[in-house]
């Protein structure tokens, strides 16, 4: 990759591709979308796209953790815009599904199931097919885990992170309200 010519252009589709990815991507994955082996070039143009977009003339910032690379909105606009985010569309007994497999990690679906009813079963297959979950076998039910997707859509690092910010506890022993529609 030649250094002067292609580095505008290369930095503007590093930017593009992490715009329209709906996870993080890997500075391997990165280089291949810009025709490139050399992982090097590539952390060079995503340490200078983080720069760039550092400036307070930027709502989104360039997030690198572990080789892989994630932009989302700067904390100070959060508030003005998650209601256009992608999960926006998850439905609240979904959502607080979520919140107490996040807050019991891992979790057994059977447990969920006690404490959220038969729907659960039909939550923990939505949330595994967006990727905020995944599921392991263990004897005859399945363990939750939350995954690295939940962690970077929300901005955790850790479902410890999560449970420090949750004002109320989801313990499993919790009965919660059937009045939300499960």
């Amino acid at each position: 990759m030649s250094a002067n010519i292609q580095k505008p252009h290369d930095k503007g589709l590093l930017e593009a591709a992490l715009f329209l990815a709906d996870r993080p991507l890997s500075v391997k994955e990165l280089a291949r979308i810009l025709g490139s082996d050399s992982a090097h070039c590539t952390r060079d143009l995503l340490s200078e796209l983080q720069n760039d977009l550092n400036s307070d003339a930027h709502g989104v910032e360039l997030s690198i953790n572990e080789e892989k690379a994630l932009l989302r909105v700067k904390h100070g606009y959060v508030d003005a815009v998650a209601h256009l985010a992608r999960h926006q569309d998850i439905p609240r007994p979904i959502l607080r599904s979520l919140a107490m497999i996040a807050y019991n990690h891992p979790m057994t679906q059977s447990d969920l199931v006690k404490a959220r009813g038969n729907k659960a079963y039909e939550h923990v297959r939505e949330l595994i097919n967006r990727d905020l979950i995944h599921a392991d076998k263990q004897g005859r039910t399945l363990l939750l885990h939350i995954t690295d997707n939940f962690l970077h859509y929300f901005d955790l690092s850790s479902a410890e992170e999560f449970r420090f910010h949750v004002a109320t506890p989801f313990h499993v022993a919790t009965p919660l309200s059937s009045n939300d529609g499960q």
